[in-house]
């Protein structure tokens, strides 16, 4: 997929257009995109696609190696350069105000998608802006078109805050983590071996009411560890979901993804022989950033 610096249409980015693409990475960077980018570098499924070229039965994973390529071996910001902006952009430029030759000869093909106005030039602005608004309002036909047409357009932010997104991440991966720790003959070690689902939640301060507190009753406490214990599996699950749609092109969502037929009988086993080799090893899986926040929430 070719490059170019022209600017680009993005939507679910702090602005619409960027004219520079220093500010335009920096942008994506903080933006839903670069989550979609690390949520498949999670997912074993895309590794192991990445690993067969893109050979596998499922036809929507192959479609999203197509488009996302190799994640693994680059960062957010050279993938965004050389792919993500590309995919993400609009195909479709988007309408605009524009002005109307005398002749009227530049008129639109689509004219049921259009106004056409006659503006007085000696009113105030509040006052053309006003008239403009109200018949706008009274036009029956008005609809306002907010799919998108990129290549790989996000799914609908409504009630998914990246803060989350970027928690169950970080909780998802910390749990990987432990439960490597726990197999026979595991070489991590502590505090990952014996660290407990309660302990990864207060590391994270995940529900603040259910911080231990040394005046805590047997009660109190037991409520506390159970409370800390759901909202963790809760993060996870969420997590765990957001990998099983971004492997299909749908993020962000926590909708339940269907069990999927990917991979032949011997794919599957080199598959399963690599992962219990340890190849598999998102660069988010840190051990020790984790091991330092469990230190500092001690």
């Amino acid at each position: 997929m070719e490059h170019t610096n022209q600017p680009a249409v993005i939507k679910g980015m702090r602005r619409l257009r960027y004219a520079d693409i220093e500010e335009e990475v920096r942008d994506a960077s903080q933006s839903p995109y670069r989550w979609w980018f690390e949520y498949l570098q999670l997912s074993k499924d895309y590794w192991w696609v990445c690993q067969q070229g893109g050979d596998t039965l499922d036809v929507k994973l192959k479609e999203m190696w197509d488009d996302f390529g190799d994640v693994h071996n680059t960062n957010f910001v050279n993938w965004w350069i050389k792919r993500g902006r590309n995919i993400f952009a609009e195909q479709v430029s988007l309408p605009k105000v524009r002005k109307i030759d005398g002749d009227k000869n530049n008129l639109s093909v689509n004219q049921h998608k259009y106004l056409v106005l006659e503006i007085p030039l000696n009113l105030t602005e509040r006052t053309i802006g006003r008239q403009v608004m109200a018949l706008l309002r009274e036009e029956p036909n008005r609809e306002i078109k907010r799919k998108s047409e990129a290549q790989r357009p996000l799914a609908k932010l409504i009630g998914i805050r990246q803060s989350v997104i970027r928690d169950a991440r970080d909780i998802w991966c910390l749990n990987q983590i432990v439960q490597n720790a726990k197999k026979p003959k595991a070489t991590i070690g502590k505090p990952y071996d014996t660290m407990t689902t309660q302990q990864i939640g207060i590391g994270f301060r995940l529900v603040r009411s259910c911080l231990p507190k040394f005046t805590d009753t047997e009660d109190v406490e037991r409520n506390k560890r159970n409370g800390m214990k759901v909202a963790v599996s809760r993060m996870i699950r969420r997590a765990s979901s957001l990998i099983a749609n971004a492997e299909i092109g749908v993020f962000p969502s926590f909708a339940p993804v269907e069990k999927r037929e990917r991979w032949t009988e011997q794919q599957q086993i080199e598959f399963d022989a690599a992962i219990e080799r340890g190849e598999w090893q998102p660069t988010a899986m840190n051990i020790d950033y984790y091991r330092g926040r469990f230190e500092r929430s001690k």
